[in-house]
């Protein structure tokens, strides 16, 4: 509530360096003067919202992620999934924020899909 995530920072603009992206932090906010962002842009940070082009996606997201709930990215999984994505999902064990750091994993899936 005291705009000090890098989500704040995210939903800044050139004006404003920090603001809330939701009605509840604007709401509750410690910091006096504060702002919500642009529903506009909020919509636009989330990839749910989009449909893409694109038929392949490989998302990693790491079990020890104190930043992001798992939910997050299987909700994405399985919206491009019933989309028809051919999408390649992982939970790699013991990694966090970052997600996975198996490049020879990456470059086969890389190899995988550019064959077919």
């Amino acid at each position: 509530m005291d705009l000090s995530t890098g989500e704040n920072n995210l939903f800044g603009d050139a004006n404003v360096d920090k603001k809330h992206f939701t009605e509840f932090g604007a709401t509750h906010s410690t910091v006096s003067g504060s702002l919500k962002a642009d529903p506009h842009i909020v919509k636009m940070m989330n990839a749910m919202n989009f449909q893409s082009k694109t038929k392949y996606y490989r998302i990693r997201h790491g079990v020890n992620d104190r930043d992001t709930s798992l939910a997050i990215p299987a909700l994405l999984a399985l919206k491009l999934q019933n989309e028809n994505k051919d999408v390649d999902f992982s939970l790699p064990w013991g990694q966090g924020h970052g997600g996975d750091d198996d490049l020879d994993e990456l470059f086969a899936w890389a190899k995988r899909i550019t064959s077919n």
